[in-house]
């Protein structure tokens, strides 16, 4: 699909906030070539580039506006952007480290971990962050729209068919564990991020690949919908401070 980086940049809070909470766990931080896999508008990119002291770091997207973006306001000697696909991606020397946040649930994992743990260097490390398609707010919105039978399209899609995703954590694992990694540390972890307000769900609520499934005519009425229900949650949960949910998948490998 095509991304728009500005609305990209507004969704992004959330994103952010965990990916740098992960950054700072990171047992041994990123040095020499760094390769960043779905750097999107290069923003958090470029902010990793400036905590590293002796390397350089390559940021991949697949869309061409997100690296476009990217190169003319965050390039610099130490930090490069380029159109790649994970899954396709066959880089000409290997990577130190290779970093990912809140990209690789986009991709087939067949293709892309395989093509990570080629793109390594022997001692290698991969630190990835990313969805585990289990309870978010995001979901806990549009299944309560579902359940509500508001919308003909929901209810099919989130109460009549089955979860693709349903087994999704044990996907990853099993992927990960036919290749020839020397460490392998995977771990669900339920995080809660402030949003200072209600457009911080909206913005990222519209940076969703799957907004652009739902039907034209209806999507304001739907987006209206979801922050209600949203809002609502929130008021029973945390005294109506704004929380978003989230449960992603934190990746640490060894080659």
């Amino acid at each position: 699909m095509d991304w728009n980086p500005e609305n990209y940049t507004k969704g992004n809070y959330f994103q952010n906030e965990t990916s740098e909470a992960f950054r700072k766990s990171f047992p041994v931080q990123p040095f020499g070539r760094i390769l960043d896999i779905g750097c999107g508008d290069g923003q958090y990119t470029r902010f990793l580039a400036d905590h590293v002291k002796n390397g350089h770091i390559i940021g991949i997207d697949s869309s061409a506006e997100m690296i476009k973006h990217a190169n003319q306001h965050w390039a610099n000697k130490t930090l490069s952007f380029e159109l790649h696909n994970i899954e396709e991606y066959q880089p000409t020397d290997p990577f130190d480290f290779i970093l990912s946040f809140w990209c690789l649930h986009w991709t087939d994992i067949s293709l892309s971990f395989p093509n990570m743990f080629h793109s390594l260097a022997e001692g290698g490390r991969i630190y990835a962050l990313f969805s585990s398609f289990s309870s978010n707010s995001i979901y806990q919105t549009c299944y309560e729209l579902a359940r509500q039978h508001r919308y003909d399209f929901l209810t099919e899609r989130y109460i009549n068919s089955s979860n693709e995703y349903q087994y999704y954590f044990y996907r990853v694992l099993n992927t990960l564990l036919q290749l020839p990694f020397k460490q392998l540390k995977l771990n669900l972890k339920t995080t809660h991020v402030y949003f200072p307000d209600i457009s911080y769900f909206k913005n990222l609520l519209l940076t969703m690949p799957f907004i652009k499934t739902f039907p034209p005519d209806e999507v304001n009425d739907i987006i209206e919908d979801l922050l209600e229900v949203f809002q609502e949650h929130c008021h029973r949960q945390y005294g109506g401070k704004l929380y978003y949910e989230t449960r992603p998948i934190y990746l640490e490998a060894i080659k």
